[in-house]
């Protein structure tokens, strides 16, 4: 074996492999999901669809497990990145606005939808059966409802924008500290 051998960065591979599309991979579970799915109707497989209920279930579970330090460590490091404070207060304001018109685009997408598709035209409700709320909700409640009141709950109910308040407030702190922060970068 020569030194070239030994530097070489690129990894063995085991066995024949042959590459597949994404396009073609997603294909085929589309048609093994619709095999499967004829499959469960013809057979009594209910206990493939509690198997599968409780897997996805954790799955689900493990995402969430896993948004959180994600989020809140992501936006503390790109901000710690920047090294100075005014670029942070750049970013920030251009996070928010980034984050007003996804909004403002999710609300046009959502009214849009709910507008064509006339959501409970069949049933029987009338305005009668509804409720009024008891408070509603203001911009300053809103505001105030981002600064946590603790840094265990906005992690635990899984509550992003306090997270990420947690983590600009954070980031903003490591840059303000300086040297004496390096080994925490």
């Amino acid at each position: 074996m020569s030194v070239s051998d030994a530097t070489d960065p690129k990894p063995a591979k085991s066995g024949f492999r042959i590459p597949v599309p994404f396009w073609a991979q997603v294909l085929l579970g589309l048609a093994v999901g619709l095999v499967l799915g004829f499959v469960a109707r013809t057979y009594d497989v209910s206990w493939l669809a509690t198997t599968l209920d409780k897997v996805g279930g954790i799955f689900v579970q493990l995402l969430k497990l896993a948004v959180a330090p994600l989020v809140f460590f992501a936006i503390m490091v790109s901000i710690t990145n920047l090294r100075k404070v005014n670029n942070a207060a750049r970013l920030a304001g251009r996070t928010l606005l980034w984050f007003m018109i996804t909004s403002l685009i999710a609300v046009v997408i959502g009214l849009a939808i709910g507008l064509i598709s006339n959501p409970g035209s069949g049933s029987d409700l009338t305005a009668a059966d509804g409720a009024k709320p008891d408070h509603a909700g203001s911009w300053l409640d809103f505001l105030t409802g981002i600064i946590p009141t603790d840094v265990v709950t906005p992690f635990t109910e899984l509550n992003v924008l306090q997270i990420v308040f947690m983590a600009v407030v954070a980031g903003i702190a490591i840059l303000k500290i300086g040297a004496k922060a390096q080994p925490i970068l």
